[in-house]
């Protein structure tokens, strides 16, 4: 399938989420849009592969929280096939003495387990969910505002978004497992560990969704993360939009200072009034020709953009569920429905860090686990179910040599391993398994780096020094995530820069040239 030859209003690189919400919006608003995708399949990160026969897989992304409820009624995209819902329980963690914390949405039952640890940090929990809704609600209500250079924040919330998560969860909570599975979400994502500055605002962006109803609520995508990208793509089709998968964009031409279109690694050129890149500012900006001098200043500011990935991907094939030592049983109970978490305290979590940053890889990694099977079992076989892990910290660039099939294979290992001290049947359950660590995550879907939100999301690459959705280049915008607000699975920034160029597109058609 080839694009018409024609001239379009709008060109956007790349079918990722936010890259289809973009152009959903777009031909809403009757602007001619055209989305060309580099690989067969639409979705970027937001996909649901067949692995093996029988099994639908969330192979990259792989939970929905920030996806914004405006763009869901907005683009009718329930009526396109999207239907999220919430976790069952909200955390799982553990232990290998054979205790565990099970937390969820229900507050007696909350107490009752932290309680068990050391009832003096039941009010300090209640304290703390509190303080983290409020700062998730704030940087949520961040998100809105189009123009990053026009968030501010009280200096006493400031303050605390540009601590660590470490110092955020301790003025709290005193038990370790406890402070450990609060300091996670300011982790996931992240080359920093939990004592390192600005990752109170990791946590606190993790905590900003609200497409669930409830403020920092998680929850799976029915059918798969893929059925996000298959309803904002057909939403966008409804609209009038035109999409064209295999069609790698290899350079973003100019013309008189400012956008003309795109060139297909087949060597077809498309012209474009404006184009939008889904890409990272990285890969955007390198298909820029030399002579753009506009863009200098942000070719400067790229080299200190920190957009090293440490996460790696692992799916398993499970023959059956993991036989918690601490909660017994492999027919589904409420800690399977839950985030499951290797995190016994934040010694643990900082030392995963350092560890990776001293000698190439975590020897005890960061695990987050994730079971969608037991409330949609027609994702696997039946009586099979599908294990999804999200690890840290196993950087892009290792210190001790680099990724090859066999690294790749000992780092799965290792985490079969560490999840056999606390489900001791899981190697034996393993049927099979997708890895993707950071160069394979740039190479399957883009991402420079292997970095999952396009470049850290620590203060000093948030709001106002986040990439905005307009460039200094005239008709190009970027509507990733390593635009304003920046990652995770939400729109926004595809919501934004479709509002930026319906916005420069009505000025540029009403004043004379």
């Amino acid at each position: 399938m080839k694009p018409s030859p024609r001239r379009y209003d709008a060109v956007v690189i790349g079918a990722g989420h936010n890259g289809l919400v973009c152009a959903a919006y777009l031909a809403r608003a009757g602007i001619d849009t055209l989305v060309v995708e580099r690989s067969e399949q639409l979705g970027g990160a937001t996909i649901s592969e067949t692995v093996w026969p029988g099994w639908t897989v969330s192979a990259a992304s792989y939970v929905v929280s920030l996806l914004h409820p405006r763009i869901v009624r907005e683009l009718d995209l329930r009526t396109h096939g999207y239907d999220g819902y919430l976790k069952a329980h909200a955390s799982f963690t553990p232990l290998l003495d054979g205790r565990s914390l099970l937390l969820g949405r229900d507050d007696a039952e909350n107490a009752d387990e932290v309680a068990r640890f050391d009832p003096e940090d039941v009010r300090g929990f209640v304290a703390f969910e509190a303080e983290r809704a409020r700062l998730g609600s704030a940087l949520a209500d961040a998100f809105e505002i189009a123009d990053a250079h026009s968030v501010h924040f009280d200096d006493a919330t400031w303050a605390t978004l540009s601590g660590s998560a470490a110092e955020l969860v301790e003025r709290y909570v005193r038990t370790p497992v406890l402070q450990a599975e609060l300091v996670n979400d300011g982790l996931i994502g992240t080359y920093a560990g939990p004592r390192d500055a600005g990752t109170a605002m990791v946590l606190a962006y993790h905590n900003a969704g609200r497409t669930h109803g409830i403020q920092g609520a998680w929850g799976f995508v029915r059918g798969g993360m893929g059925a996000i990208a298959k309803a904002a793509a057909q939403a966008a089709m409804a609209f009038g939009a035109e999409i064209v998968p295999a069609s790698p964009v290899t350079q973003i031409l100019t013309r008189n200072g400012r956008v003309a279109g795109v060139v297909l690694e087949n060597g077809d050129e498309i012209e474009g009034e404006t184009v939008i890149s889904n890409a990272d500012p990285v890969r955007t900006f390198a298909q820029m020709g030399a002579d753009v001098k506009e863009l200098c200043a942000m070719r400067e500011r790229l080299k200190h953009w920190r957009i090293e990935g440490a996460a790696l991907k692992v799916n398993l094939a499970l023959g059956e569920l993991p036989n918690f030592t601490a909660r017994p049983g492999s027919t589904p109970q409420p800690h399977h429905q839950a985030t499951i978490h290797v995190a016994p305290s934040i010694d643990y979590l900082q030392r995963a860090h350092d560890d990776a940053r001293a000698g190439g890889v975590s020897e005890s990694p960061l695990v987050e686990c994730f079971l969608q099977t037991p409330t949609e079992p027609e994702l696997a076989p039946p009586g099979k179910h599908l294990l999804s892990v999200f690890a840290q910290y196993f950087p892009y660039h290792r210190s001790d040599g680099p990724w090859t099939s066999e690294a790749r294979e000992r780092a799965a290992d290792r985490i079969v391993e560490i999840l056999g001290y606390y489900a001791p049947n899981l190697a034996g359950a393993v049927l099979d398994r997708q890895i993707l660590a950071a160069p394979d995550l740039e190479a399957k879907i883009g991402l420079t780096g292997g970095h999952i939100f396009h470049g850290e999301l620590l203060p000093d690459q948030m709001f106002a020094k986040r990439f905005g959705a307009r460039t200094s280049l005239p008709g190009l915008y970027l509507c990733g995530s390593g635009a304003h607000p920046g990652g995770c699975v939400s729109g926004i920034p595809g919501m934004h820069a479709a509002n930026a160029v319906r916005e420069d597109l009505a000025l540029r058609r009403t004043v004379p040239a």
